[in-house]
């Protein structure tokens, strides 16, 4: 078939997929098209950038933050509200994007001008790029035996005429690319401190989640098996996992790379997602337009002793904790109310004031308020728990580094509430500043871009004081696969075999490495063991835009997103609706766990079925 399709805008975005990470020259959709794009090899190179470039923000933030415009992987988590047509239309046109591209590569490579070791290592690579972009297709818009569309080759728009595939088509069509891929001697078996590109290791994990999603669990774990003899293992330190000294380790078998620059190539989530004195050397002031759910906090358990683990109970650490939700949840907020007094000083007017407007929001509850020791009784509900807890998440009263009123400095800050006004440590109003008879320890208070909100917030991924130049185009890759998504999907797989024993050893891997025991009981029966092992990936995958994907496999998303709402204050609550980004969410039934063929696909394209259960 004649190629017709032009690839769209093959820029430097990837430019992190060279060694040196220099920005590659731009070329528009109206300078290449797909019958010269394959004709040199410098132009096959941005060629398969381009299929690349495909894995970048795919998501709409439309409702989600402030902007209009694409954010990366952690933006799925905020799906825990009810997308609206454009953000089911962005989805399907981003993945058939990257399908299309890759079908132009894989079609034209054969006959371009480069040695033969090359052409069959890109050919390699792109059909693990379009297995990626099918997987997520079919995770998305098919489900309970309905597939997508199948294209194996580039078409014309108006030749974009196919109806859905059985899901079991889909599945067998992504595995060939994965096995075609592991098969090809030129594919490098990882790329540990690499380029960002594909590997056997990538295609291996990508193959065992689709014999994992299959239900093909022996196959699943024998891929599983070998993505760590392609080399991949897990990173010691999984608080350092994270930085960028770090990125291209071991454990990162596919990821974004980006890099430092004011030209977009960077990722967004800092801004996004950090506290509001979390800046960086251009600019302070973060949004924190996307939170940690409360119910996920709780997941984190609480170390007893060396060999004891228990699930958290806000009941064992504050007594009158469930006596208060029966007057109303929103009556716990008097646990987490700031101190009014320090060494039986009051810190200043405006505090007291902020604190007394609150106690008089919820009378039944104000004489649980303590004036002096407040703090130190909810701080000790997030002492004593899995250490990723306090790498993942900013909890109340936790202490952050981070950067002055002109982003010339740094300084630490403790997250409290309620916040009189948003001050940083340098300004004079800030209460260190204000009471000089305060300890050395009590740091200027942060908070949420919003200062009425009082939520958890994100600290993976996020810079400490001034370690990024920019606030937003800064240079953390963002993870799509990392080696212990692969060890739990493992465990996953053994659970449903039966192998319990097996499933607890891959787990115990995991949390060996971030400090804590994994315990017997918790794998007693295969009911126990497979929602621990839920619970464990929950815990593991905070703002990697894992947990989304899980929770729509499982069919979990009404009780983990929308039971207990994506936006809601530390104290929790399921009354009413919550929102984030302005966007209010309900669960409307079941069928949103199979999203549906965007209605403009179905008006265009006659041969594609309404999804069952959308009204169009």
């Amino acid at each position: 078939m004649k190629n017709k399709i032009f690839l769209m805008a093959i820029v430097g975005m990837l430019a992190c997929t060279s060694s040196c990470k220099k920005a590659l020259e731009l070329y528009t959709a109206d300078q290449i098209t797909s019958n010269i794009m394959w004709t040199t090899e410098n132009l096959v190179d941005q060629g398969v950038i381009g299929v690349y470039y495909s894995l970048q923000r795919p998501v709409n933030s439309s409702g989600i933050v402030g902007e209009s415009l694409q954010i990366g992987y952690y933006g799925y988590e905020a799906y825990g509200m009810n997308p609206n047509n454009s953000t089911f239309s962005f989805q399907w046109k981003w993945l058939f994007d990257g399908i299309h591209r890759a079908n132009d590569a894989i079609v034209n490579i054969p006959n371009a001008p480069i040695n033969d070791e090359k052409k069959r290592r890109l050919l390699a690579e792109c059909k693990v790029l379009r297995a990626f972009f099918y997987m997520r297709l079919n995770e998305l818009y098919g489900r309970d035996g309905l597939g997508v569309p199948i294209y194996a080759v580039p078409i014309a728009p108006s030749e974009a005429n196919k109806g859905q595939s059985p899901e079991a088509e889909v599945w067998a069509f992504i595995i060939q690319d994965l096995t075609d891929a592991i098969n090809e001697a030129a594919l490098p078996n990882n790329q540990i401190q690499g380029q960002g590109r594909m590997s056997k290791g990538a295609a291996y994990a990508l193959r065992g989640r689709s014999y994992l999603l299959s239900k093909k669990y022996d196959l699943a774990v024998a891929d599983f098996a070998k993505v760590g003899e392609m080399g991949y293992s897990l990173f010691p330190n999984y608080k350092q996992l994270f930085k960028l000294a770090n990125e291209r380790c071991q454990e990162m078998i596919l990821s974004v790379q980006y890099i430092e620059d004011p030209s977009g190539y960077g990722s967004r989530l800092q801004k996004f997602c950090a506290a509001n004195q979390q800046g960086s050397k251009d600019s302070r002031g973060c949004w924190t337009d996307l939170q940690v759910t409360p119910a996920l906090v709780n997941l984190y358990e609480v170390v007893v002793d060396a060999n004891t683990v228990k699930p958290f109970d806000w009941a064992d650490f504050i007594p009158e904790w469930n006596a208060v939700s029966a007057s109303g949840t929103p009556n716990r907020k008097v646990f987490f109310l700031r101190d009014r007094k320090v060494n039986g000083a009051d810190i200043h007017a405006s505090i007291s004031n902020s604190i007394n407007t609150e106690l008089n929001k919820i009378p039944t509850a104000k004489d649980l308020y303590l004036a002096e020791g407040n703090e130190a009784r909810l701080k000790r509900a997030y002492q004593n728990r899995d250490p990723r807890l306090a790498y993942n998440v900013i909890t109340p009263y936790a202490d952050f580094q981070g950067v002055n009123s002109n982003s010339t400095a740094e300084g630490m800050y403790t997250f409290r509430y309620p916040v009189p006004a948003a001050y940083y440590f340098d300004q004079s109003s800030a209460e260190p500043n204000l009471n000089k008879n305060l300890p050395s320890t009590y740091f200027t208070t942060g908070n949420a871009g919003n200062r009425n909100e009082f939520k958890y917030i994100h600290r993976k991924f996020v810079g400490e004081g001034l370690e990024f130049a920019r606030r937003q185009d800064n240079p953390i890759d963002e993870p799509i696969i990392r080696y212990a998504d692969v060890v739990l999907m493992w465990a996953e797989a053994l659970v449903e075999m039966g192998n319990l024993s097996g499933a607890m050893a891959q787990v115990k891997r995991v949390r060996d490495r971030a400090g804590i025991i994994t315990m017997p009981s918790s794998f007693s029966s295969q009911t126990t063991a497979r929602n621990y092992v839920r619970d464990e990936r929950r815990r593991e995958f905070v703002g990697e835009g894992v947990n989304f994907f899980d929770e729509m496999r499982w069919k979990t998303l009404k009780e983990t997103k929308f039971s207990e709402k994506f936006a809601q204050p530390v104290w929790g609550g399921t009354g009413g609706t919550e929102s984030t980004g302005g966007t209010t969410y309900e669960w409307i039934g079941d069928f949103w766990y199979t999203w549906p063929v965007p209605k403009a696909e179905i008006e265009l394209n006659k041969n594609l079925k309404p999804t069952p259960g959308w009204v169009y």
